[in-house]
């Protein structure tokens, strides 16, 4: 056979191949299509489709190098290709190798100054690089090109809400929804914008419609139970608050056992309860463990180990144990997550009327010793806390120290720091910009010591806090307890009250604007004013 015909014979064979690879590759087949794309590459090493499409394919299955690798040597074949530079745009992207994907992505504009998803795409990696005009500039684009490009317009929402414009934010949501009216993304983030606003009904109907487009919608789910919840709809918001496994936000595992779930009725089986999220949940929905015991009365909890020496005491007809051990499945005959006891105890208001000024104890001699240590004439000691360090929501529900400092008499009330952390750039911005003091009890870790933290709480005449773990403990011990809160506070601390249904002996301050805390500052100084009356 003549060199010609080999020649035709291969070129045959080849283009068969690439049509069978792009055939599995549009069947979603990718490891197939990619056996047949790698034969092509044996026979023609420089064939451009087979390595724009193997690299496609390899973005496909979140192999982001080997993607990058193979668009790569097809620009070098032909690197006019608009696609193939959109495509390495994507994979760089995925790597976080955010300017390199810019690049990209503006190399194909210039090529085709029409092509849509490039637009868009480049408006993606502007907003990871906090570059929300350009991004806008880019949405924007994609519009002209397409007023009909749904992704554009809920992409275009997405950096708005970034920005807290959350009334432009809301219009493309609309505009996005409008042209495609199964869009459950942007009905979700339209939901999330009307929570931040506290028009939680609004925020519900949103959630409902994107629950209707995806019955399997977890974030969604999650968010109407939050909603629900802080509503005082307890019914809906614990059967919502089951999603919470499945919000990706969770940061918590269930437990793996072959053992049933308990079936939220009185039983003389073994109960075990497991620890959930952290230890501020935890010494929350321990408010209900006493109540659980009449129902229950063989129950094991599992909780983080440094909160069993004051549950132990508190409660010593459960068994307490460290929650980073596995406890044998022949210890118990059902389980339930802490999480889930408000779904049988917490239904509606009345239930509420069970809630205990006090459910922890702390060590009274350790207590009374502080106390004498800590104490000053004609002063009373207030412990305070001023941040959170949740990953999440920390920086919402944090205020400066020296801020919260101002609105104390210096004559009438010294501070004890109850806030854990490094906190030694706080103590001297305090030092530079008042005249407090604060206290810090060193003989005391208020992180890993919770048992001795719960003793210096105690020790004190008052608490002031914003929402972290110390609220949690300073409650559960019946203190006298001043809360901080965001514009749209925690679920725990329902809607627009000063009072809590869980925690008797506190009271709440809000935010009356968005991360405005002068309004809230502002009516706790008017209390502390009153001091004899908090002693």
């Amino acid at each position: 056979m003549t060199q010609k015909n080999n020649l035709e014979l291969s070129q045959t064979q080849v283009a068969n191949l690439a049509q069978k690879g792009k055939a599995l590759h549009q069947q979603g087949n990718f490891a197939e299509a990619q056996v047949v794309y790698e034969q092509i590459l044996k026979i023609q090493p420089d064939h451009f489709d087979a390595l724009q499409l193997l690299g496609v394919l390899f973005a496909q299955i979140k192999k982001y190098s080997q993607a990058v690798e193979f668009l790569s040597r097809a620009l070098e074949i032909n690197p006019n290709y608009a696609v193939a530079y959109s495509n390495r745009g994507i994979a760089l992207k995925e790597l976080k190798r955010f300017d390199e994907a810019l690049a990209n992505y503006d190399q194909a504009i210039a090529i085709n100054t029409g092509y849509l998803d490039a637009h868009s795409n480049r408006g993606n990696v502007l907003q990871e690089l906090k570059r929300f005009d350009e991004a806008l500039n880019s949405y924007d684009q994609a519009i002209k090109i397409n007023p009909d490009y749904a992704e554009a317009y809920y992409n275009r929402g997405n950096v708005l809400q970034e920005l807290k414009r959350f009334d432009e934010a809301l219009n493309s949501y609309d505009q996005a929804i409008k042209i495609n009216p199964d869009y459950a993304v942007a009905y979700y983030n339209h939901g999330t914008i009307l929570q931040e606003l506290k028009r939680f009904d609004e925020a519900l109907n949103s959630y409902d419609q994107a629950i209707k487009i995806n019955p399997d919608y977890a974030n969604a789910h999650w968010n109407a139970s939050i909603c629900n919840l802080i509503k005082g709809n307890f019914i809906d918001g614990w059967q919502g608050y089951e999603w919470r496994w499945r919000h990706f936000q969770c940061d918590s595992e269930p437990l793996e056992s072959t053992k049933p779930l308990w079936g939220y009725q009185k039983t003389n089986q073994r109960l075990l309860v497991w620890s959930e999220q952290g230890v501020g949940d935890q010494i929350f929905f321990g408010s209900l463990l006493s109540e659980l015991l009449e129902d229950v009365p063989n129950l094991l909890v599992q909780v983080d180990k440094r909160l069993i020496p004051i549950f132990s005491r508190s409660l010593p007809k459960i068994k307490f144990y460290a929650d980073d051990i596995k406890l044998p499945e022949s210890d118990y005959d059902v389980h339930i997550p802490i999480g889930s006891l408000g779904k049988y105890l917490r239904n509606e208001e009345e239930d509420f009327l069970q809630s205990k000024n006090n459910f922890l104890l702390s060590d009274q001699k350790r207590t009374q010793k502080i106390r004498q240590e800590l104490s000053l004439p004609k002063k009373l000691i207030c412990g305070i806390s001023w941040k959170s360090q949740n990953e999440k929501t920390g920086v919402r529900r944090s205020l400066p120290l020296e801020k919260l400092a101002t609105i104390f008499d210096p004559e009438k009330i010294c501070l004890v720091n109850l806030q854990y952390g490094d906190i030694s750039e706080d103590i001297d911005t305090l030092k530079l910009k008042t005249n407090m003091e604060l206290i810090q009890y060193d003989s005391i870790d208020n992180f890993n010591d919770l048992d001795g933290f719960a003793s210096l709480i105690d020790a004190c005449d008052f608490v002031v806090t914003a929402d972290n773990s110390t609220i949690h403990l300073s409650s559960a011990l019946g203190k006298k307890a001043l809360l901080l809160l965001p514009y749209v506070a925690n679920w725990r601390w329902s809607l627009d009250r000063s009072d809590s249904p869980w925690y008797p002996s506190i009271k709440l301050y809000r935010q009356t604007k968005i991360n405005d805390w002068d309004g809230a500052l502002q009516n706790l100084n008017t209390e502390l004013k009153m001091i004899d009356k908090l002693s």
